[in-house]
């Protein structure tokens, strides 16, 4: 057993924050990947993470650093560095060139979250985020922030046991306490796209819930995954739906920040913004349930070849064989032999 299946943070999109959260002018110490970091709004309201050392005497922008235009100024001596990690001007030495930049990484803002692409050796990204449907169909679902923003925090989980999760159809039943497990009824891979849908009865086993007063009810849980950083589940149960996002970024090789973000379908005629009823009910019974995942996840070890049992092998095996795509294209590339 192992704490990873590779000896490399995978590749792909990851979740920073929510832009809500970052007004411009606003600095923040961060720490991603391994890597001492800032992330900054700039007044023009771009949004920028670069490494955190100033490549003059080793300044960290974070602490003190100031935001002034679109760029992000040294507390030590006032160096100016650009969004984009360029060096923009040195304020007692005007006109004066330097061959320095610092690490920008490449950051995109969808639908009120903040997100950052890792590669290991800094490529270009391989592919966009589309976005969750429900988080942008504000007319028919509530807003994500603040009711469905939900800060986890740092956790000593890694980023690929919350989408491992897409293939373990009989956990509902320990972890959730489900009167059965889910049916596997789509399993479709696409690149660094993964989409499933399961089965699955609501209420199984009882005459009467709050999410089920007239007895059971069959519906779906469809799951989405784009790499191993971002996973969505989708509860579709008589029309209602409720979009759980959960999102996990390595801090280190240990750790991970967890967000969890959630929406539900309105209450018929509904405009407020705060969920009521049923949504209201379902936002916050979904935060408890993801944090039951959570304390399985905190504390556990990754078992590389698994004694599977009840047929789990065969989504299992598929699951493991698609994820290692991000891990195998962060590692360091095979070498021609020299010639002799």
């Amino acid at each position: 057993m192992k704490d990873w299946p590779y000896d490399v943070f995978p590749t792909g999109w990851y979740q920073i924050g929510y832009s809500a959260e970052l007004a411009a002018g606003d600095v923040r110490p961060v720490k991603y990947f391994d890597r001492e970091l800032v992330l900054f709004r700039t007044q023009e309201g771009e949004v920028a993470l670069l490494d955190a050392y100033c490549a003059h005497l080793g300044a960290h922008l974070g602490y003190g650093g100031k935001v002034k235009g679109e760029c992000i100024e040294c507390p030590f001596h006032g160096w100016l560095w650009t969004h984009e990690g360029s060096l923009a001007e040195i304020p007692y030495a005007p006109g004066e060139a330097r061959r320095v930049k610092l690490g920008a990484w490449q950051t995109r803002e969808i639908d009120g979250l903040i997100l950052v692409w890792y590669d290991s050796f800094g490529r270009d990204p391989w592919w966009e985020w589309p976005g969750i449907r429900e988080f942008k169909d504000t007319a028919g679902c509530y807003p994500i922030y603040p009711q469905g923003a939900d800060h986890i925090g740092i956790r000593k989980i890694i980023p690929q046991s919350p989408v491992e999760n897409t293939p373990d159809y009989y956990h509902f039943m320990w972890v959730h306490g489900a009167g059965q497990p889910g049916k596997p009824l789509l399993w479709k891979e696409d690149g660094h796209f993964l989409h499933t849908r399961i089965g699955f009865v609501f209420g199984h086993g009882k005459k009467s819930t709050w999410l089920t007063p007239d007895g059971p009810v069959t519906g779906e849980i469809e799951t989405e995954a784009w790499g191993l950083g971002l996973s969505n589940a989708r509860f579709v149960l008589n029309g209602f739906v409720t979009s759980q996002l959960t999102a996990a970024t390595p801090v280190d090789r240990e750790h991970s920040q967890l967000f969890d973000t959630i929406t539900c379908t309105r209450e018929p005629g509904s405009d407020d913004p705060e969920p009521t009823g049923t949504a209201a009910r379902m936002l916050e019974f979904q935060k408890g349930q993801i944090r039951q995942d959570f304390a399985i996840w905190e504390n556990q070890r990754y078992v590389e070849h698994p004694p599977f049992a009840g047929g789990e092998e065969e989504h299992y095996a598929r699951f493991r064989r698609w994820s290692r795509q991000f891990y195998e294209n962060a590692a360091e590339p095979a070498r021609e032999p020299e010639p002799a």
